[in-house]
């Protein structure tokens, strides 16, 4: 009996303790209450679910009227975080001539898209208009996305084969794939069998030596994009090239089309296959 009644005093002081810790950290992200506002609101979800659990009494009534005044406050500060972090990442891109382009949640720079979640407070980057996901996860600092396009871009950009040579690939595997299927010359080929024909060509003589992930060379599809953006922008398609445009349905399957990129915009088409109209020696 006597345990009985010694138990909800227990649960009592156990939860007043951690009111306690929730309101010390609370107090802590307050010191920067615009950057901290969407840990401010998690803070607050927990500190909502535990003053739930007290008995009904006075005290729980002065803690639902704080959590209440402070929930207003907290959009205020929302706001004003939506409109610092829009302004400190416009000034960071802007030093490299970039513009930002689009609205929350969406968010184009150049070519590639980035999503905001403020809600969770992190950043979800793309390849284009939401193309090809690069990185999930980003903390929402403007510093920190700010980085991750940058590295990425740096990466993406580094590209070792010429147009010219990225041509003489191309129609190499584009004639294997030909034997491949027993097609004549001239016959459209599906663009992402012809790429991966396109990978194998580009590995290095250690890979067919000893085939092991070690030795393998990655072409991820962004970079297959990136890589016939530079063709395309090489005027060399007159050679005899054609990249022949998918169908709506084809383009949900990533199998039957490949997206390249059309600008420094972050501008692209989805094409299911490509063609040489003419023979040559390479």
């Amino acid at each position: 009996m006597m345990q009985e009644m010694i138990e909800p005093f227990k649960i009592l002081g156990r939860n007043s303790n951690r009111l306690v810790k929730f309101f010390k950290e609370y107090e802590k992200l307050l010191e920067k209450p615009v950057e901290n506002a969407y840990l401010l609101g998690k803070k607050l979800i927990e500190i909502e679910g535990l003053i739930k659990k007290f008995p009904d009494m006075d005290l729980k009534n002065r803690l639902i009227t704080w959590l209440e005044h402070e929930e207003k406050r907290l959009e205020e500060h929302k706001e004003d975080f939506r409109i610092k972090f829009a302004q400190e990442l416009n000034a960071l891109f802007s030093r490299e001539g970039k513009k930002l382009r689009g609205q929350y949640p969406l968010v184009r720079i150049g070519f590639y898209t980035v999503k905001i979640d403020f809600q969770f407070g992190e950043a979800v980057l793309f390849f284009g208009p939401e193309i090809e996901k690069i990185k999930s996860g980003i903390p929402l600092q403007p510093e920190s996305i700010f980085k991750t396009i940058q590295g990425f871009d740096r990466e993406l950009r580094n590209v070792k084969s010429t147009p010219d040579q990225i041509f003489k690939d191309l129609y190499k595997a584009y004639r294997r794939m030909l034997k491949l299927v027993d097609k004549p010359f001239g016959e459209r080929l599906l663009i992402t069998r012809v790429l991966s024909e396109y990978v194998i060509i580009k590995q290095s003589e250690k890979f067919f030596v000893d085939p092991r992930k070690n030795n393998f060379k990655e072409y991820p599809r962004v970079k297959l994009s990136f890589i016939l953006y530079l063709l395309k922008k090489s005027g060399l398609l007159e050679r005899g090239l054609r990249f022949h445009v998918a169908t709506f349905d084809a383009t949900v399957d990533k199998k039957h089309s490949f997206w390249i990129l059309e600008s420094e915009d972050g501008e692209g088409t989805h094409y299911s296959y490509l063609s040489f109209d003419k023979e040559m020696e390479v």
